[in-house]
């Protein structure tokens, strides 16, 4: 049965750290949709587990940045961030019940957010939270694993899978002008509604469907005409975070 990761959202999540500004998210409401995600991925056939949140970290239900896993292995990140990189120890450990563990070491910074794995490729955002050496160290690892690694630099956006979406084995969903396109060769491209820019997400789950994010509808839309299952979820608290729907869980 394959497992979801997650961890439940801190008592202080109104501090999460916000790129541009904004509101705050609203922490109860922040709750419900998380149990309400949690559910999602259980009806989809997952067996789901929830680290506990963390007080002192307001971005711990943000789980996907602080490890990666490829091929039969995890990767503990270093993320950009410095004060984050408290979240990484209690998912290390955790994986390292299920698979070999390697980890992101010093200098290099590294974010779950910027890694994104399609049919053997392992796709990593050169953006402000992952460097060099971190794409570099992650390459070796992806190489024990048979794996090949294309970095792609992004901007405008804090993640590359803020800007890129895989919503099948062979589609991505693009924000246009965040990334050098053509180092997605191979892959079908579909640009989100130009009104939804920066609102989609996406989470392709073990059933075939796709959890979406309900304030893009068009987008969805778009997808459903192409025969994928779209299932709309409200996380409008974990976008005002700066997050979307791949960030809350890890999935192997």
């Amino acid at each position: 049965m394959p497992v979801a990761l997650l961890r439940e959202v801190s008592p202080s999540f109104a501090d999460a750290l916000v790129a541009h500004g904004g509101r705050p998210p609203d922490v109860g409401l922040a709750i419900e949709q998380h149990s309400l995600y949690r559910r999602a991925l259980e009806a989809a056939g997952y067996a789901v587990e929830v680290l506990a949140g963390d007080p002192d970290h307001p971005d711990c239900v943000f789980i996907e940045d602080t490890a990666v896993v490829i091929g039969e292995m995890a990767v503990a990140t270093r993320p950009g961030a410095e004060e984050r990189r408290g979240e990484v120890g209690p998912v290390s450990s955790r994986l390292a019940a299920s698979m070999t563990v390697g980890a992101i070491e010093q200098p290099g910074t590294l974010d779950g957010g910027d890694v994104m794995v399609i049919d053997g490729t392992v796709y990593v955002g050169r953006s402000s939270r992952s460097n060099d050496s971190g794409i570099e160290q992650l390459a070796a690892f992806a190489a024990t694993q048979g794996m090949s690694l294309v970095s792609v630099p992004v901007s405008c956006v804090l993640h590359l899978k803020s800007a890129v979406l895989p919503v099948d084995p062979e589609t991505v969903v693009v924000t246009p002008g965040t990334v050098d396109e053509t180092l997605l060769e191979g892959l079908r491209i579909v640009h989100e509604a130009n009104h939804e820019q920066h609102r989609f997400s996406a989470l392709p789950l073990a059933d075939g469907s796709l959890l979406v994010t309900a304030n893009s509808p068009d987008t969805a839309g778009m997808l459903s005409d192409l025969g994928m299952r779209p299932v709309p979820i409200d996380v409008s608290e974990i976008q005002a975070a700066d997050g979307g729907l791949t960030c809350m869980s890890i999935l192997f």
